[in-house]
């Protein structure tokens, strides 16, 4: 069965939340199922972990203040792996591209009172991914970290 949505700390990411209501809106066409790691720019740690099925979206609800980077795996099969140690490992096996955002989104700084959030929109035309946002492609190795 596919996850949905913020996938749970077995996944090896300490969630973080913010105070105020800051988040990512995110849609997924149709074409893939995408995995979405938000990266802190400033510690280079993921605060939040998310995968979106085809053809649906998320709300990433509370993320902290802060300037965020993202990485992305889009693809088809996702397969988890059991670590045995209490934690899980999972990948897409087909149709695989792994991809980090040249945006910044900015949550604005500590303390600010301002509501700050995103729409991204993704979708696989043709084999051809066409983000709402700026991407450049990573190698798995370089998502997984």
């Amino acid at each position: 069965m596919k996850p949905s949505g913020e996938l749970p700390k077995e996944y090896g990411v300490k969630s973080k939340f913010g105070q105020q209501d800051n988040y990512f809106d995110i849609g997924i066409g149709k074409g893939c199922d995408v995995a979405i790691k938000i990266m802190d720019v400033a510690t280079d740690k993921c605060i939040r972990y998310v995968f979106v099925p085809e053809n649906s979206s998320a709300n990433i609800q509370m993320i902290p203040q802060g300037k965020y980077y993202l990485k992305l795996a889009y693809g088809k099969d996702w397969m988890e792996y059991d670590n045995g140690n209490g934690t899980l490992n999972a990948k897409f096996t087909s149709n695989v591209t792994y991809d980090r955002s040249t945006d910044i989104f900015d949550f604005g700084k500590k303390n600010s009172s301002n509501v700050v959030n995103y729409l991204l929109q993704i979708n696989v035309v043709d084999s051809e991914l066409q983000n709402s946002f700026g991407t450049i492609e990573i190698s798995e190795s370089e998502f997984m970290k």
